[in-house]
């Protein structure tokens, strides 16, 4: 099942913190500054409201605030200083977070449209882009992010994972790698370099990378989930399922594991708890109905020979 989660490392940079400073009124700065603590605490949606704030008051200074959230007409605000910029990117990643890619490609296009040399807004248009299935606009922003930012480990890591998502697992290889060398660190590259070498037949090279992800990191669900995978290529099944609970434990709401939990208890003969996976992925994501359906349909057929 091809399926993997976009990674993004969520970095909430404070790039223009001294020009914002100097610039922008004292609230814009300090809304910016709370919408990062909500984010950190895992609030997202009053950091959206947050950044929100901090977008109208530095866009155009002295507008009240109607409302507890605040309702705002952003179309008709003029831009004053470079905050905006940031505002508007890091909201940006707030929605891809909550799922709204669309929103969040508006909101990074605002802000390249304010400071074109912004590479966390290409980069998190990129994932967003990524997100809907558009690889090519996604290897677009993350291809600009890079030429701004040559050594952004996140932006690699990403335009890898577009790579695989399209078939192009040694330019995916190729970008973990890089990835990795400029942050031996960054645990997702190695997931990720793990998703790409499985579909190159490295099951081996696999495994290893997802082991060194979890060794830096022991509570990444894709990494237990992508070693179900291999054990389960492996067709070790008594290995595989625990991989799985494992990513469910850690992630309730990983929907491919879940479908492929289902489908190696099918092939166990285990059909009513495969029926309960497999009706559980679909109602956390009901566009892997096809996929699952082709999937259940072959495990049949094999179970018959």
């Amino acid at each position: 099942m091809q399926c993997h989660r976009i990674y993004l490392t969520a970095l909430l940079l404070c790039i223009f913190a001294s020009v914002a400073e100097g610039q922008s009124p004292r609230a814009a700065v300090e809304a910016y500054n709370r919408a990062a603590a909500c984010y950190k605490k895992g609030d997202i949606d009053s950091a959206i409201a947050e950044f929100t704030r901090a977008i109208v008051i530095s866009s155009r200074p002295g507008i009240p605030l109607r409302g507890a959230t605040g309702v705002f007409n952003l179309d008709q605000v003029k831009v004053l200083n470079p905050l905006t910029a940031a505002a508007y990117s890091n909201r940006g990643l707030m929605r891809f977070l909550k799922r709204d890619f669309d929103g969040a490609i508006d909101d990074c296009t605002r802000a390249l449209e304010i400071n074109p040399r912004l590479a966390e807004a290409y980069n998190y248009r990129g994932i967003s882009r990524s997100a809907k299935g558009d690889f090519d606009a996604a290897l677009g922003d993350l291809n600009r992010a890079l030429a701004i930012d040559p050594r952004s480990a996140e932006a690699l890591n990403n335009r890898g994972v577009a790579h695989t998502a399209k078939g192009d697992y040694d330019k995916a290889v190729a970008d973990f790698d890089q990835a990795i060398k400029l942050n031996s660190r960054l645990a997702e590259a190695y997931y990720n370099r793990g998703f790409a070498l499985r579909e190159r037949g490295d099951k081996d090279g696999a495994l290893r990378d997802f082991d060194r992800a979890l060794a830096i990191n022991t509570r990444l669900a894709m990494a237990y989930y992508g070693r179900g995978l291999v054990w389960r290529d492996l067709k070790d099944l008594e290995r595989a399922i625990p991989e799985f609970n494992r990513a469910i434990e850690l992630d309730p709401q990983l929907a491919i594991a879940y479908a492929n939990r289902g489908l190696a208890l099918l092939r166990q003969g285990k059909d009513s708890q495969a029926e309960q996976d497999i009706g559980h992925a679909l109602a956390l994501d009901p566009s892997l109905k096809t996929e699952l359906e082709q999937r259940i349909a072959l495990v049949k057929r094999e179970g018959q020979k």
